[in-house]
């Protein structure tokens, strides 16, 4: 379903989550545009727990902050594009929960263009180091990593210090933009 720049903001979004709930046959979910800030993300996500949902695609809605919680997490979701939005630490830290435990499904990640810097950048590696579902991260033009961020992504995927932290490094994610 392609709603992309439609004008629709959080409070359209409430109107929408029964329809959510009960599109058994949704698999991608275009929301490139609108101005749904981080409270209609939020419900949307939510809605979507139990579809068969693989593709959200909410590329420049505003997003800031993100509230994932293990029990609300779409279990089919394979691609989620949050480019171009002002996604910081806290968005970050929602992210986590989306990328943690063995029920980890989300492959493709995009945070291209959004306001991560180091202390997200520890916070998704963190989560990556245990994470085997995602292969693809884009955090290109976050201008808030810096070479620090840059040193713990390379860690993440080849870490050399030690024959062992080499072994323990994350070996599914294969690109890292």
């Amino acid at each position: 379903m392609f709603l992309y720049r439609n004008e629709l903001s959080s409070a359209a979004v409430q109107s929408m989550v029964p329809f959510l709930q009960n599109a058994n046959n949704l698999i991608e979910l275009n929301l490139q545009g609108n101005n749904l800030q981080s409270e209609g993300f939020n419900r949307i996500f939510q809605a979507l727990r139990d579809s068969p949902i693989e593709t959200l695609d909410c590329c420049r809605c505003g997003i800031e902050s993100i509230e994932i919680d293990s029990e609300h997490v779409p279990e089919h979701l394979k691609l989620l594009n949050l480019r171009g939005n002002i996604i910081n630490v806290d968005g970050c830290r929602g992210l986590a929960t989306l990328l943690q435990g063995g029920n980890a499904t989300l492959k493709f990640l995009y945070l291209t263009k959004n306001q991560i810097g180091d202390e997200g950048v520890a916070i998704l590696v963190n989560v990556l180091q245990n994470n085997t579902s995602l292969t693809t991260l884009d955090l290109t033009l976050n201008d808030g990593i810096s070479l620090d961020g840059q040193t713990m992504l390379l860690k993440l995927v080849n870490d050399i210090s030690s024959v062992k932290a080499t072994l323990r490094s994350n070996h599914t994610l294969k690109r890292l933009d």
